[in-house]
């Protein structure tokens, strides 16, 4: 019996012996297929991160260069708006407002009668303040028109 017993005994453990080396391929196995599944997962995530971020470089240069030309803009309208300014100062431009002077309600003229002059022979002009707030509205008006339609272009 006990001869009975030691067989048993020694055929659990070469069964137990053999199923722990079947046991460890099938994990190996699993963990390689594991491995695998990851890896492609992170391949394809790294691919998507890569395309992702290739797009955010496209985009962040067109934004760049729309940048670029609407400081551009900006820049010129300003040189122009200066240009006439100092044109005007040069007196070789002149800013004229389209104006008439009346003096109706007074006795010895009527009141249909108009005149485009001022009564020196030079025809009616800005105050130099008034010139120069000119100036500054239309460098204003100019810069936010830029602006607007810049950031009406980058909303789009």
């Amino acid at each position: 019996m006990k001869t009975y017993l030691a067989i048993f005994l020694v055929g659990c453990a070469i069964g137990a012996l053999v199923n722990g080396w079947r046991l460890n391929a099938d994990i190996a196995e699993l963990k390689t297929a594991h491995s695998d599944q990851l890896r492609a997962i992170s391949d394809e995530a790294l691919k998507t991160q890569q395309s992702l971020q290739s797009e955010l470089d496209a985009n962040e240069k067109l934004w760049a260069t729309a940048d670029a030309i609407q400081y551009q803009t900006i820049l010129e309208a300003r040189n122009e708006i200066d240009n006439l300014r100092h044109a005007v100062n040069d007196k070789s431009k002149q800013l004229l407002v389209n104006a008439t002077c009346s003096a109706a309600g007074s006795d010895n003229v009527s009141e249909t009668e108009t005149d485009t002059s001022m009564g020196q022979g030079t025809s009616p002009r800005l105050t130099k303040d008034a010139e120069r707030n000119y100036y500054t509205l239309v460098e204003q008006i100019t810069t936010m028109t830029a602006q607007l339609n810049y950031y009406q272009a980058r909303c789009e």
